[in-house]
């Protein structure tokens, strides 16, 4: 059985302060990456469309990170997303 993979999440607004909260998600195999933000996207406290950054920080061995790829290519970002208008930039 897998346990959950921990995470703590810095969400930047540009007219609101930070959401900052610890999430745990589940650790698919085949878990994406688009999967992950939804699930933080679910979790923030304010208006989307404001949000212009996402900061993680995993709490997670190599193990974990050599499994599921989600958290590898998370990890090769810095663990840093961009938005705009609530969109991820690409």
């Amino acid at each position: 059985m897998n346990s959950w993979i921990k995470l703590n999440v810095i969400a930047s607004f540009n007219n609101y302060e930070q959401d900052i909260f610890d999430m745990s998600v589940s650790p698919k195999e085949n878990a994406t990456e688009k999967d992950l933000l939804k699930s933080i996207m679910s979790n923030l406290e304010n208006p989307k469309e404001d949000l212009y950054k996402l900061s993680l920080c995993w709490y997670c061995g190599k193990n974990v990170i050599k499994k599921y790829n989600f958290v590898k290519e998370s990890i090769n970002k810095n663990a840093k997303y961009f938005f705009k208008k609530g969109e991820l930039i690409t």
